[in-house]
């Protein structure tokens, strides 16, 4: 399970400017963000961008590092937490990633991350880093839930729980890739439905039914 981890604080004309920088990059991308936009967005003028940043890359790894903090607390305080039976976390996981990629009313903006990792991860040694840690770390913590629920329902089931959670982080990130794509969050959610059920299926349940807290 992931560990608490204190939020950084930042001067408010830093966080302006990094929050813009995170909502402008993960809506566009770095290469179609500038600076301008940047500073526009937060209301902050060019001087005072260059006061905490020397460049849009600073800012981009500003914005990977706290994007990263942001969705490491969302998650610690995610209600499956609290949930005992770590097959219902396992299940709670996927109902949450779910609820927070904005309904069907509104399409995501995606995952930072992934928008860095796709753009950035040859060319910024620094931002393939984080993208990295981001993936290896949300990975880990789902292998301990999945490995705690093989333990707990299907210790003789031959199947490797970190290869399941790294199958899970591809599903999210290549879901939501294509949401944008699609112009709504349909995909995700039909793709997130059939992870579900590939997952019933490595513990036996039958993939057909739902029932118990998290849609076993």
């Amino acid at each position: 399970m992931l560990k608490q981890s204190p939020r950084t604080e930042l001067p408010e004309t830093k966080r302006k400017l990094v929050d813009a920088g995170v909502q402008l990059m993960r809506a566009q991308g770095y290469n179609a963000t500038t600076v301008e936009e940047i500073c526009a967005d937060a209301g902050v003028t060019k001087g005072g961008f260059f006061h905490y940043f020397k460049s849009k890359d600073d800012i981009a790894q500003a914005a990977a590092a706290h994007f990263f903090e942001d969705r490491t607390h969302d998650y610690e305080q995610a209600p499956f937490r609290k949930l005992a039976d770590p097959l219902d976390r396992v299940f709670g996981r996927l109902d949450y990633v779910k609820e927070t990629t904005g309904g069907k009313a509104h399409v995501t903006k995606g995952c930072l991350i992934g928008v860095f990792a796709q753009e950035l991860s040859f060319t910024n040694p620094a931002i393939r880093d984080i993208c990295r840690h981001f993936f290896s770390r949300m990975a880990r913590d789902f292998t301990q839930d999945l490995a705690e629920a093989k333990a707990a329902h299907a210790p003789d089931a031959k199947f490797n729980p970190q290869a399941v959670a790294q199958l899970y982080i591809s599903v999210v990130q290549g879901s939501l890739m294509m949401a944008k794509t699609a112009g709504n969050n349909d995909v995700f959610y039909d793709n997130i439905e059939q992870f579900r059920s590939h997952v019933k299926c490595l513990f036996g349940l039958d993939a057909g039914k739902t029932s118990g807290k998290s849609g076993r």
